[in-house]
């Protein structure tokens, strides 16, 4: 009897000693692999993993947020010049800035089954999405973590000095938001063509 007590409490013990397995905090700058794994750079080894994209967003969870590109999808116009679409238009900078459903926004205009270059470019049957505005903003202001990420892991980093990318938010029937990697998200651009039918980078992400 006194053995099977004995028994039970080292039992007891070991169970209070064991942790169980918990993802590791998701931080800015980990490297979002095949699968769905986020490993940090300093844990990443290209040769037993292959990596998709790097993360620049975290949510409150910290497992799960939003992972760039590895590579730009090229140049493109948004699409649909003179078309006010199912979204949401969004006429102030501020407001545009809330938009960060960039997923759904993909989804809607791909279901609108037209021409629109910038949906088309990403790999939305693999989860890839044109970002929403507030997404791109919030890839600007981490751009100093995930640029030295990319270029270590041998990608092309977001580009920068006045290179604009397209994002999925609607400013109105003629214009869309972009992100300018010196100058914030705008609209306009000073008098150059800057509607839908304006040719701008793609660069899709993911959510993990």
């Amino acid at each position: 009897m006194r053995k099977h007590v004995l028994k039970f409490m080292m039992t007891a013990l070991l169970m209070t000693l064991v942790v169980p397995f918990v993802n590791a905090q998701v931080n800015v700058g980990d490297i979002l692999c095949e699968g769905n794994k986020v490993v940090s750079p300093d844990d990443f080894d290209a040769k037993n993993a292959t990596a998709i994209g790097v993360v620049f967003n975290v949510d409150d969870s910290g497992e799960h947020g939003w992972a760039v590109a590895l590579q730009d999808d090229g140049l493109y116009t948004w699409g649909g010049y003179g078309v006010d679409t199912q979204l949401e238009n969004y006429s102030r900078r501020g407001s545009a800035a809330d938009d960060i459903d960039g997923l759904n926004n993909t989804k809607t205009i791909l279901d609108l089954k037209k021409s629109y270059q910038a949906f088309e470019a990403v790999n939305y049957a693999k989860g890839w999405y044109l970002p929403a505005a507030g997404q791109l903003k919030k890839l600007y202001k981490n751009l100093d973590d995930v640029n030295p990420i990319l270029e270590k892991i041998g990608a092309p980093i977001v580009r920068e000095i006045g290179i604009t990318y397209w994002s999925s938010t609607e400013y109105s029937d003629v214009d869309a938001w972009y992100l300018s990697t010196i100058g914030g998200l705008d609209h306009t651009s000073n008098g150059y063509n800057d509607n839908k039918n304006g040719t701008r980078l793609v660069r899709g992400v993911i959510n993990f």
